[in-house]
């Protein structure tokens, strides 16, 4: 099996790219990135990547049985164009709403290339897109989805602990979130909708905010009569005041200030500065998707939950770990064939659940069912 991994420098694509190694071992993965990029097993070949470049993309994708793209998200739209001129099929970590939006516009032409592209395979979108099309299963509709993350890390250090990628958590806290409501979407206030919720140990009681997430614009694609569906996550609350403090600011701006750099990419440049944790990571993430639906008539609640704490051979934090996993194994069963429908797809519709969550157990992520 032959794989692309672009971003491959990148904390979630290194979870992929031991994911892939420890478990196809006939496998061949070109790890590309704008960065210098070097692995020790043979298996890996670097190359250089410049994400902007649809024509260079597609003639490194070509040959590909599949490419999973780590880059940040708003690449992701020319590189999937590159994969589908290379006919290859594809699979990302979300593109935060809008972002997968303007992919969906993209699936008539992966249609007539009979080219599959899957939209939003990490933890959340990607596991909890998986979960609510399980609960799914058997109900003849569903009108209502809410998806709740409690992210807990009591081995957080430095001035600004990021969980994952800063550009995407500066979107995620500054931009105006979507919810589901009465069939339509509709945006509400950033940092709104707070929320107390009592999450499986270790995280606990915590209080969820609504964040802008590629879910509310799956799911009302994938569930035609859905009337209701939302995202809401939980961070450390030291975090979440810190990146108020930010936003309030003007950290989130793209705008240059004096011909110079932005506030956004001054603040991005000090927190890369920021040493890397030391020791064992001591995070945990706690996932959940409600869904309500109807059969024979009859109101149907089902729930479904997974706590992740880091991996303990890997040393892999949680964060990481229910990412980077999710994105190999969709890597895993697009370059097998086990996933062949062409056109842009959903994870809760193309992705075969018992498959999925059978190959996450072998890493030690078990799904809880009620």
């Amino acid at each position: 099996m032959r794989i692309a991994v672009l971003g491959a420098a990148g904390a979630m694509a290194q979870v992929v790219l031991r994911d892939l190694l420890q478990f196809v071992p006939d496998v061949n993965i070109t790890a590309a990135d704008h960065r210098r990029f070097i692995h020790a097993d043979p298996r890996v070949t670097a190359a250089d990547l410049d994400a902007r470049d649809e024509g260079g993309t597609a003639r490194l994708l070509a040959g590909h049985d599949a490419v999973l793209n780590c880059v940040t998200y708003y690449f992701n739209v020319p590189v999937m164009r590159a994969a589908l001129a290379a006919r290859v099929p594809y699979a990302d970590l979300g593109g935060l709403y809008h972002g997968s939006l303007k992919q969906f516009a993209l699936h008539e032409d992966f249609v007539r290339a009979g080219v599959p592209a899957l939209l939003g395979m990490g933890s959340t979108p990607g596991i909890t897109n998986v979960m609510a099309g399980v609960l799914a299963r058997g109900l003849d509709s569903v009108e209502e989805v809410h998806v709740r993350v409690g992210c807990m890390d009591r081995g957080a250090s430095g001035p600004l602990p990021v969980p994952y990628a800063l550009d995407t958590v500066l979107d995620e806290f500054a931009l105006e979130p979507i919810v589901f409501r009465d069939g339509r979407p509709e945006p509400v206030p950033p940092m709104s909708g707070r929320e107390s919720i009592e999450f499986p140990e270790p995280v606990g009681r915590a209080e969820a905010l609504y964040t802008l997430h590629s879910e509310v614009a799956m799911f009302p694609r994938s569930f035609p009569m859905l009337r209701s569906a939302s995202f809401k996550v939980a961070f450390e609350p030291a975090f979440v005041e810190k990146m108020r403090f930010l936003v309030e600011l003007g950290f989130a701006s793209r705008e240059k200030l004096a011909g110079s750099l932005s506030p956004r990419e001054t603040l991005l440049a000090l927190a890369a500065r920021q040493a890397t944790p030391a020791g064992e990571p001591q995070d945990c993430d706690a996932l959940r998707v409600d869904l309500v639906g109807s059969r024979e008539n009859r109101r149907v609640e089902r729930r479904a939950e997974m706590v992740v704490l880091p991996h303990p051979e890997w040393r892999v934090a949680a964060g990481s770990l229910d990412t980077g996993v999710p994105l190999s194994i969709a890597g895993q069963l697009l370059g097998s064939g086990a996933i062949r429908t062409p056109g842009v797809l959903c994870p809760e519709t193309a992705v075969p659940g018992e498959t999925f969550f059978e190959m996450l157990e072998r890493r030690g992520l078990r799904a809880r069912w009620s």
